[in-house]
């Protein structure tokens, strides 16, 4: 329930982390948490407080009255503008890494003898992103400002690639349409773009910048699907991690966690192949299924359908699951999967919180959370991956 609150309510704090959505992390003199947006540990700050309830407090920062020894100055100016797509572009590369760490260990506090091992950094801190989306409207393309709708303009981003930054400034001057804008870079140099609306403009684009396609309402123009990477397949509006170098560190950990061949493994949540890859190469026979086939499926057998549904069916025995759900988790699956009883688990999430819930579940039916990975795969950001093993 919420506690009134007056506009003037005005206070000192001393950040002391950073939480799992981004903001610091601060506590009143009554010991209530209060969230900081924009804070940094160890910043002295005066804030604003906007929304408060028995056990926490939300709050504006109005001065940095002292700031952290973690705090620097944003390398791109739309971040003061207040550009929601970098949480943590304000804060060192090492504070980041150390509150990733910290939030994967305490979102599985409660996993017993779990070993989780230092987070790996292997992406670059800017330029690569080589997926995103942006906002179109009122003639501007950018993100939109944090808390609101209001889009912040953007005719470049330090996050992109290089080679999709050039094309984004491109798209910026060439008026398309509004609504959502969808850029894809493959391993090759070729670009697909979407746009949510039908575009005039976009037959002329193809062929230029390397931009093999446009996917435009229902529009197509050229080619729109790309080789991600090596036998990866995808369009602007599919799934695909953000970053390749991160990407590539997230097969190899969990190809690692999860062990060779043979045996009968069970994918789920597969999307376009992105780990069923390198399952295959590592000798497994590979039943993946997702709720839509892949653009090109890899060798194996590929099912569609709700993962629950394709548990339900699915006849053992089965020796390894691997699954990569999106951020709501695997609730639905994790009765499948005790019943098919395989002897590992890979679990591959982008939410900790989430991934705890289900971990606590597989604990209860007899797996053992051996070993957790955290991977940060989008730097300047609060996300963070993690690969987390079972054995039963």
């Amino acid at each position: 329930m919420s506690v009134p609150t007056s506009p003037a309510t005005i206070v000192e704090l001393e950040i002391a982390s950073l939480a799992a959505g981004g903001d610091g992390v601060a506590r009143d003199t009554t010991g209530r948490v209060t969230f900081v947006a924009n804070g940094v540990p160890g910043d002295r700050v005066r804030v604003r407080i906007v929304q408060q309830t028995k056990s926490f407090a939300r709050a504006e920062i109005l001065d940095v009255l002292s700031p952290g020894a973690a705090r620097v100055e944003p390398v791109c100016p739309q971040f003061s503008l207040g550009c929601g797509g970098c949480q943590w572009l304000h804060i060192t590369r090492t504070e980041q890494l150390a509150a990733k760490q910290a939030i994967v260990v305490g979102a599985l506090r409660k996993l017993v003898d779990l070993v989780v091992h230092p987070i790996e950094d292997p992406a670059p801190a800017l330029g690569w992103r080589r997926r995103a989306r942006f906002h179109v409207g009122g003639g501007s393309v950018g993100l939109y400002e944090v808390g609101s709708h209001r889009i912040v303009p953007l005719a470049g981003c330090p996050q992109l690639e290089p080679a999709l930054d050039v094309v984004l400034a491109r798209l910026a001057a060439s008026t398309p349409p509004a609504g959502e804008l969808a850029l894809l870079v493959g391993h090759a140099g070729d670009v697909a773009i979407g746009t949510t609306r039908p575009w005039g403009g976009a037959a002329r684009l193809v062929g230029a910048l390397n931009i093999r396609g446009l996917h435009c309402g229902t529009d197509v123009h050229g080619d729109p699907v790309i080789e991600v990477e090596p036998d990866l397949w995808g369009g602007p509006w599919d799934f695909a991690q953000a970053s390749a170098a991160g990407n590539l560190a997230l097969i190899a950990r969990a190809r690692a966690a999860i062990g060779s061949g043979p045996g009968a493994l069970v994918e789920l949540y597969a999307g376009a192949g992105n780990l069923t890859r390198g399952l295959v190469a590592d000798g497994w026979t590979v039943t993946a299924s997702d709720l839509t086939a892949p653009r090109r499926p890899v060798a194996g057998t590929h099912l569609v359908g709700p993962a629950d549904e394709i548990l339900a069916r699915t006849i053992g025995p089965v020796d390894a699951v691997v699954l990569d759900p999106p951020r709501t988790g695997a609730a639905e699956a994790i009765d499948g999967i005790v019943r098919l009883a395989p002897r590992v688990i890979a679990y591959v999430s982008c939410d900790p919180a989430t991934l705890a819930r289900d971990a606590v579940r597989l604990v209860a039916a007899g797996y053992r959370a051996t070993d957790a990975w955290p991977i940060d795969l989008m730097p300047q950001t609060a996300h963070v991956e993690v690969v987390l093993r079972f054995a039963r």
